[in-house]
């Protein structure tokens, strides 16, 4: 897992933009997630999250979120529908985790 020093770039990065447009950002990514039925978009989201930070390791992630990797697999796929994205390409991974910062910074 990254520290806050590792990733100080990234958070400087999305500190010098406008408050809205980080908003903007986000909510345009992480809102599809967010929008499924219940309780289970925040789930999905924690799933994201932990299968990003764990650099895509299915047993580390499906750990830390008390999951079976089958059931942290069907949510990964749930997210690529919803999103669009290609969670085995870096560069979605990228702009997913940079959302999510996004959206800490904004609040």
């Amino acid at each position: 897992m990254a520290s806050h020093q590792d990733l100080g770039a990234f958070t400087l990065l999305l500190s010098l933009q406008d408050e809205d447009a980080l908003r903007l950002y986000s909510d345009g990514l992480l809102e599809p997630i967010e929008r499924t039925e219940g309780e289970y978009g925040g789930e999905l989201l924690r799933s994201l999250e932990a299968y990003i930070e764990h650099n895509g390791n299915w047993e580390r992630a499906a750990r830390q979120l008390y999951c079976h990797r089958h059931t942290l697999r069907y949510r990964i796929r749930k997210i690529e529908e919803l999103t669009g994205r290609d969670l085995s390409r870096a560069t979605d991974r990228i702009e997913l985790w940079l959302a999510l910062r996004a959206r800490e910074l904004v609040g």
